[in-house]
């Protein structure tokens, strides 16, 4: 089950309900939203498979809590949520009242109006996260301009999702490419041999980029893959072994 989308009123719902046991998170404290989210996924080393998901679940959280801004208010958090020394497996009521100290209010005023805002601004960057990996359909012309600036790799990058669809781009133009070669060779008289490799090599590349294809849809269920800010159809690239010289 893979999670595109969902508020942050569901993310702070979820986040109160993980910090009853606090990080890491286990199969039994995560519930089903978290470890399903699209950007958790994409950071899972085995995507398919539910304890993965809990892994880059329980590396993603402690990053994004580091993401805010002030100092005082993010090292409560991690009390909280027990990820700062000492406070790994205690209890909540302990790690509440830590955290109240080190803001310096009292135990009562901190559970009732403070903590449900760290919620919300942890619920927040959560959110934030996710949404870089929703849908981004632009005109696929305005992804290709060249800008000057050098492509590098981001964190983001660096997931079986990107890896996987850029082995399904490499096959779609490996396809592209022995389709030409073999119609441009078969025009001419003696390259008989050297054109039938090429058709051969098309048959190879048309099954790889279907396994890829079926692969891609069962893990992460969508049939749209990504090229830049554009989008395709699973189906339309499926239809590219029909390429006609």
């Amino acid at each position: 089950m893979l999670i595109a989308e969902a508020s942050t009123e569901q993310l702070t719902g979820e986040l109160a309900k993980l910090v009853r046991k606090g990080l890491p998170a286990t199969e039994a404290t995560a519930g089903d939203l978290l470890p399903n989210l699209r950007s958790v996924v994409a950071r899972a080393i085995h995507p398919a498979n539910s304890f993965s998901h809990l892994d880059a679940l329980n590396e993603l959280l402690p990053r994004l809590i580091d993401q805010l801004t002030d100092e005082a208010y993010r090292e409560a958090v991690r009390i909280l949520f027990g990820l700062a020394p000492g406070t790994r497996k205690t209890g909540l009521m302990s790690r509440r009242r830590q955290a109240a100290a080190h803001l310096g209010y009292n135990a009562d005023h901190f559970r009732l109006e403070i903590e449900p805002e760290m919620l919300a601004a942890v619920a927040e960057v959560v959110h934030r996260d996710l949404l870089r990996y929703q849908s981004r359909i632009k005109r696929a012309s305005e992804s290709l301009e060249p800008t000057g600036d050098t492509p590098r790799l981001t964190e983001a990058d660096l997931s079986h999702e990107e890896e996987l669809i850029s082995r399904i781009w490499q096959h779609v133009y490996g396809l592209r490419a022995e389709v030409i070669a073999h119609a441009r060779l078969a025009e001419h008289e003696g390259y008989e041999a050297q054109a039938e490799d090429h058709r051969q090599a098309a048959l190879r590349e048309e099954a790889a980029l279907h396994e890829l294809l079926v692969e891609y849809t069962e893990t992460y269920g969508t049939r749209l893959i990504r090229h830049g800010d554009a989008e395709f159809a699973t189906e339309a690239l499926e239809r590219l072994a029909a390429w006609q010289a």
